[in-house]
């Protein structure tokens, strides 16, 4: 950890993408509550708008900027527009990501495509628009979302496990080249996360408890975050297993082409 400042005024202005729904929506909320300026991001702005009014209740401060983390023009403006209103993004978590099963039955490399470029290509591109501001004022703080799945292939999830093998590597090179600049690199790896509302299931963590961790994560500034432990504990064991053993473990576990 480098122990980087706030930004201007002492304050820290968060840019979080994928912040319409899911974790990054309930991250936000958990940033402001700490005492984040947040600038939420995603392409639909009647959610983002709702979530600011949210924070804003709340008595935090938000603002909302609508683009696609895939078109580098309009994150690159998006990027602008915080900067004017709330002062430079000094901590970015990039967030936006997700994607659909891969079934051999029905192979679409276009779908991969799509998969890769939002979660691994919308991760660089969201880097790209802030780390020179970072670079300058030598004092940041880059967070990007992981997942679990990268730790091995998984079943239905090829393009899913690649993209975010892709984004773990790429957070983990990096943390290497910018040691000592002032800028800090953390990387959060969650695993099956239940959204508010849904029915207890064995292996999920509630959507509240995730983001309040991930949230302390970040704050702490640590290089990566991992959970829930039980998940973790189990994927670490079939990490070690030879694949001619994970696979026979593995195989069927998939999501059906119906799901």
């Amino acid at each position: 950890m480098s122990g980087s400042s706030p930004g201007i005024g002492n304050e820290n202005v968060t840019l979080i993408t994928g912040a319409s729904q899911g974790i990054g929506y309930s991250l936000a909320r958990q940033l402001a509550r700490r005492g984040e300026a947040v600038a939420v991001l995603a392409r639909r702005r009647p959610e983002l708008d709702e979530l600011v009014a949210r924070i804003r209740a709340d008595g935090g401060r938000a603002m909302a900027v609508a683009a696609d983390v895939t078109d580098r023009t309009a994150l690159t403006a998006a990027v602008d527009r915080v900067r004017a209103e709330f002062g430079p993004v000094t901590r970015l978590v990039a967030n936006a990501g997700g994607g659909t099963p891969t079934h051999v039955s029905a192979y679409d490399a276009e779908t991969i495509e799509r998969t890769i470029r939002l979660n691994l290509i919308g991760t660089a591109n969201a880097v790209g628009a802030v780390i020179d501001d970072m670079l300058a004022r030598r004092q940041g703080h880059l967070v990007a979302m992981g997942s679990l799945a990268a730790m091995r292939g998984l079943p239905t999830a090829a393009a899913y496990s690649a993209a975010k093998a892709g984004v773990a590597n790429f957070m983990e090179s990096l943390a290497i080249d910018l040691r000592g600049s002032g800028v800090d690199v953390t990387l959060l790896e969650p695993g099956f996360i239940a959204r508010p509302g849904a029915r207890k299931r064995r292996l999920r963590m509630p959507m509240e408890a995730a983001t309040e961790r991930m949230a302390a994560a970040i704050l702490a500034r640590r290089r990566r975050w991992r959970g829930p432990s039980s998940l973790v504990v189990a994927a670490g064991i079939l990490r070690l297993l030879p694949f001619s053993l994970y696979s026979r473990v593995l195989a069927n576990q998939g999501r059906p082409a119906d799901a």
